[in-house]
């Protein structure tokens, strides 16, 4: 086993590494070989891109913003392990444009168990990632970006509508409004959830907004959403109603 010392040297040149990524990044110099899929749960986004002579094999947790992953090196060496917590999400109603900041950490192969903590070593400290990076091409809503701004400004406004104690039926407050929806059986039509993932005629969310779903078309009180907003939430439902 590699002793601390040369542990910490291979990751300053990890970091190295990291930080020559996000300059490529910044400069829109994207890798010649990536790809992203979407776990079929919603729950993920696998990642592989090709950085240098490396490829980044990740996987973005949405669940807890996490990132975590291999690294692969092309001189037949081991592959090392990359952890990064989300420090911070500016949210941007452009998915492309939101930015992650994270704290990313990087360690060697585990010989035998216990994998202790001590193992791993900060490689990059504040590191910012935008949403071009973490999701997938082309996308066109996110629910932080998109979705939930409307619940807050047209839904959840009053102990009348969807609030946490309020008269409404589901909770579209934040935080609780992605938890409340997502494959929740709606109570006025249990043949439908709230929201279905990739089925917008599957989701009886979709149905109220319309104006379709048995009693007010929502949100009550007010004027219909928008065709921008309707599409938003339609994008974003079609999309795998992830929790981004």
């Amino acid at each position: 086993m590699r002793s601390t010392d040369s542990r910490i040297k291979a990751w300053a040149t990890r970091a190295a590494v990291a930080t020559a990524l996000v300059a490529s990044i910044a400069s829109g110099a994207a890798a010649q070989q990536s790809g992203i899929q979407q776990t079929p749960d919603s729950a993920r986004y696998l990642i592989s891109k090709d950085v240098g002579a490396e490829r980044w094999a990740i996987s973005f947790n949405l669940s807890d913003k996490t990132v975590t992953g291999n690294v692969f090196k092309t001189d037949g060496s081991p592959p090392s392990f990359v952890f990064c917590n989300n420090l911070t999400e500016a949210i941007s109603p452009n998915p492309a444009d939101i930015q992650y900041t994270l704290d990313c950490y990087g360690a060697n192969a585990c010989a035998a168990a216990p994998c202790s903590g001590s193992q791993w070593t900060l490689i990059a400290a504040g590191i910012q990632l935008p949403g071009s990076f973490l999701l997938p091409d082309e996308t066109k809503a996110t629910f932080s970006g998109n979705v939930q701004p409307i619940f807050t400004q047209s839904c959840a406004t009053n102990l009348a509508c969807h609030v946490a104690g309020g008269a409404g039926p589901v909770d579209l407050s934040n935080p609780g409004a992605y938890a409340a929806i997502f494959e929740v059986r709606a109570g006025q039509n249990q043949s439908k959830n709230y929201v279905t993932p990739f089925d917008v005629d599957g989701s009886y969310l979709f149905d109220k907004i319309l104006g379709t779903g048995l009693g007010a078309r929502m949100p009550i009180g007010a004027p219909p959403l928008s065709a921008e907003q309707t599409d938003a939430i339609r994008n974003w439902i079609l999309e795998g109603a992830v929790n981004n």
